[in-house]
């Protein structure tokens, strides 16, 4: 690594520090939970705070069918942009739609209170540090007058907690993002090449209604579902058998996310939904997977008499297995963060849900790295005071400047 120059972007990046930081914090203050009436208006503030930076902002959303067929309210995701010249397109890849506050958060949600080094805010580990980083590594090579070959781009999607369908998938398949190679957020203190598949899996039970005083006329479909039920948790069991030896991956998982049904005017419940979420391994064939869910299911349902159900794949996002095409990134990314952290980059998985896996289904060179954390439960994500370290927000700036510039070049 050039020291000189490592010593000019670190010199640029305390400078900029202060920015930084009030940036992630207007970017948590910026409410942008998945399903809010107010996503496309916070689209739009996050926007204009990437136009003051001078990147060039293309705003993509989905057409209101595709809204309305999946059940949504208006959003944009985002892509910025800085060109240095002619060749390949990197993208840091990000997404900024969270989950709704958990109730037992000790701060505001929303406050980007900054606490021990710690950054607290719905939102901060989930995407936002990311985009932070990002865009200061950005800012960084701009600031020394970096000669690079190609661009730079943000993908900034708001529909990465639904599974991409309106975000990063969506743009990919209506070719509204071509990049050559992508960083996704990722931790800070390790490259991530690894990830957990997702396949959400919906089943609906149905039976006849029947009076409550004469329960033998019907066929109970919430009976039938519960039965059901018991069994996929028996199985749930299983899967920690299965953990992976590769460190943040786990094992494979299994919750069920929803269950609704039964008629409040009373009498034996004729109809009954549950969505299944199944975490999918990079050695698992998701075929197979889906089948063995299916049959379970469907033998189980099949036992309880005048009952019967449709099972319904509704998400399949593919699981990452450390692809070969990947190596150059992962080279350089391991490289700088060895040379400034003194740790040497080993093989990393990632379970929680991230955009990267969309561009490494479409057959782009796509790893995770950025701000977060190694354990994201532990620091909050889908609980309470989410938090990011704001040495590890600086830790992830200076690795993207540098291999920005190296990948580049």
């Amino acid at each position: 690594m050039n020291t000189t120059l490592n010593e000019t972007i670190n010199d640029v990046m305390t400078k900029q520090r202060a920015g930084q930081f009030t940036l992630l914090k207007k970017l948590v203050q910026t409410a942008t939970e998945t399903r809010s009436a107010g996503l496309l208006k916070s689209s739009e503030k996050i926007a204009t705070l990437l136009e003051a930076l001078d990147f060039e902002v293309d705003r993509h959303a989905p057409d209101k069918d595709r809204l309305e067929a999946l059940g949504r309210l208006p959003l944009q995701n985002l892509v910025a942009r800085k060109s240095f010249g002619d060749g390949p397109v990197l993208a840091f890849v990000s997404y900024v739609d969270t989950a709704d506050a958990h109730p037992g958060w000790t701060f505001e949600p929303l406050g980007g209170e900054i606490v021990d080094g710690r950054l607290y805010g719905l939102g901060a580990v989930s995407g936002k540090g990311d985009l932070a980083a990002q865009i200061y590594a950005v800012e960084a090579l701009t600031q020394i007058g970096a000669t690079l070959k190609g661009t730079i781009e943000l993908h900034i999607s708001f529909d990465g907690e639904s599974g991409g369908a309106l975000g990063a998938r969506w743009m990919l398949s209506e070719g509204l993002v071509k990049p050559d190679m992508v960083i996704a957020g990722g931790p800070a203190r390790a490259v991530a090449t690894y990830s957990t598949g997702t396949m959400i899996m919906n089943v609906e039970v149905r039976g006849k209604t029947a009076p409550a005083h004469a329960p033998e006329a019907g066929a109970d479909a919430l009976e039938a579902a519960s039965h059901a039920l018991s069994r996929l948790y028996q199985f749930r069991g299983g899967l920690k058998a299965h953990a992976s030896e590769v460190p943040g991956l786990g094992a494979p998982s299994l919750v069920v996310e929803t269950i609704s049904g039964g008629d409040e005017t009373g009498g034996v419940p004729d109809f009954v939904t549950f969505r299944i979420d199944r975490r999918l391994m990079p050695d698992e064939d998701p075929v197979q997977v889906e089948k063995q869910l299916t049959n379970l299911i469907g033998s189980t349902i099949a036992k309880m008499p005048g009952t019967r159900c449709r099972i319904r794949r509704s998400v399949l996002i593919p699981a990452m297995g450390n692809d070969s095409n990947t190596e150059n990134l992962v080279s350089v990314l391991s490289k700088h963060l060895e040379a400034i952290s003194g740790m040497a980059g080993e093989a990393r998985g990632i379970a929680h849900d991230h955009e990267g896996r969309h561009y490494a289904a479409a057959g782009i060179p796509t790893v995770m790295y950025g701000a977060g954390p190694l354990d994201v439960v532990e620091a909050g994500l889908h609980s309470a005071d989410e938090n990011i370290a704001l040495d590890d927000l600086r830790l992830a700036t200076q690795i993207l400047a540098l291999a920005a510039l190296e990948l580049l070049s």
